[in-house]
């Protein structure tokens, strides 16, 4: 769709109101509203200046704040009716960041969709057309999460601090006999256990006919208290990376309409599953699938795609910086339980960081890698440069990954996995940044310098306050020492 047709939609399916989308660096997402008369052809063609950027959190300064919003008319949807339950009816279009302070075409280098652009190109680069991913998105939809005395002083343990979790689902619930799921057996579950089915298909509903997103399956995850899944058909890169923005936040939205809250926080729950963001992804060239190769014995892959396997696993520590980036993400990521945490990959295998489904053999448009490492708190764009990156590196390179694992990697002793070559992933944020610090060179193609640097000190700060914030656990640990 192109800036004519969408003017023309919104005057046909009389829109009130767009909502300008674009995320930060961390890719929260963020909103302007316009009323649907004040936008024009050359709204498309100057952008609007619209942003201030100094108050973005890693973004610009104050004495040099000025950005440009231009609006991607291609991404034009008109919202549900949760985002407004009065009579307006509301589209939301996402927008390219671009400088003020410059030449009109220069693009903000910390711009994470100019980030993702800039790391497409670099796929016809190396002598694709293009590439197709297919997260699978997990989640939690608690009744209600409490932070007490209040978040701010949960943060700085002031006075007493501590946090309780509400499921109809949960087994420390009362009166929930009909509804209990216990610790790690919540997969799959039939009502009136599974109390989120109509939740999730109104998202599901919502997700095709308002954004156009293809849905593959949805059901309930192996936590219990409510963990979810939505697995996505899989689309290309920009269009994925919009598509997982708008399935969080609509997940959001609908849950606060159920007064119930959403979270994408990887580890809420002790001693239960966390929630992922397995990635699955591919390359094409036209209409072939550049991974699939029928002659292969092994696992029908070409040489190509296990270069580019070995680019990633090769990079691993690094790319957990992007596609781990809370403290919180390594609560999931803890060596001697079922967690991703070995470097290796294998067919069909998931106790590998990577894993080659196994489900269709012959099926040339099926074969693709799932990278098992990524949680739902990375920044869609980022994530899906940098694996691609790392990808193509490995492809130049020509960096061999080594024989698959066919072993439950997640028992084999230390001694053995140091005879199949296996390694391990950072434990901690501060070990990922510290990688991500000596191994940056693969991602220069659409990352600078620049805006490494500041994701990289903003998360730093984050870790450091971590790091000095005494817990409870600790406390009780610790206090008669």
């Amino acid at each position: 769709m192109d800036a004519a047709q969408v003017l023309q939609v919104i005057k046909d399916e009389g829109i009130s109101f767009i909502d300008f989308w674009f995320v930060d660096i961390f890719g929260e997402l963020h909103n302007v509203g316009m009323p649907s008369y004040a936008i024009d052809a050359d709204s498309f063609e100057s952008g609007l200046e619209k942003l201030d950027a100094s108050s973005i959190v890693g973004f610009k300064s104050v004495n040099s704040s000025d950005m440009i919003l231009l609006p991607d008319p291609g991404s034009f949807k008109i919202l549900p009716g949760d985002y407004d339950p009065g009579s307006r009816r509301n589209a939301r279009i996402f927008c390219d960041l671009y400088d003020g302070s410059t030449d009109p075409g220069s693009r903000y280098n910390r711009d994470s969709r100019g980030i993702a652009h800039k790391a497409a190109e670099r796929i016809e680069a190396e002598g694709f057309t293009h590439s197709r991913w297919g997260p699978e998105i997990e989640f939690f939809v608690f009744d209600t999460i409490n932070v007490y005395p209040s978040p701010y002083a949960a943060t700085h343990s002031y006075g007493g601090s501590g946090y309780s979790i509400e499921s109809k689902e949960s087994p420390w619930a009362k009166g929930n006999v009909s509804t209990a799921i216990d610790i790690k057996e919540g997969y799959y579950p039939s009502q009136p256990k599974d109390t989120l089915e109509g939740f999730r298909k109104d998202v599901c509903d919502d997700l095709y006919k308002s954004f156009g997103i293809l849905i593959e399956a949805e059901h309930h995850e192996v936590a219990t208290s409510g963990q979810c899944e939505i697995n996505l058909v899989n689309d290309t890169m920009i269009r994925m990376a919009d598509n997982v923005i708008a399935v969080k936040n609509l997940v959001k939205v609908k849950a606060k309409r159920r007064n119930k809250v959403a979270t994408f926080m990887p580890k809420p729950i002790f001693g239960d599953n966390a929630s992922a963001m397995h990635t699955h992804q591919s390359l094409w060239k036209g209409d072939k699938n550049a991974m699939y190769d029928a002659d292969d014995g092994v696992a029908q892959i070409s040489q190509m795609c296990r270069y580019y396997i070995g680019g990633i696993l090769d990079h691993a520590s690094a790319l957990c910086a992007i596609s781990n980036p809370t403290t919180n993400s390594y609560k999931r990521l803890v060596p001697g339980f079922e967690a991703p945490v070995n470097v290796c990959w294998g067919m069909g295998n998931r106790s590998a960081a990577i894993r080659v489904p196994m489900y269709n053999r012959g099926h040339e448009k099926s074969k693709r890698i799932e990278y098992r490492v990524p949680d739902p708190t990375a920044n869609i764009y980022l994530l899906e440069a940098a694996l691609l990156l790392a990808g193509l590196d490995g492809i130049r390179r020509k960096k061999d990954p080594g024989d698959p694992v066919e072993d439950n990697v997640y028992r084999l002793d230390a001694a053995k996995k140091r005879e199949l070559g296996i390694g391990s992933l950072p434990v901690s944020l501060k070990g990922a940044l510290d990688s991500l610090g000596s191994d940056s060179g693969f991602l220069k193609d659409a990352f600078t310098a620049d805006f490494l640097d500041k994701y990289s000190e903003l998360k730093y700060k984050e870790y450091t306050a971590f790091a000095q914030t005494p817990t409870a656990w600790e406390v009780s640990m610790y206090a008669d020492a």
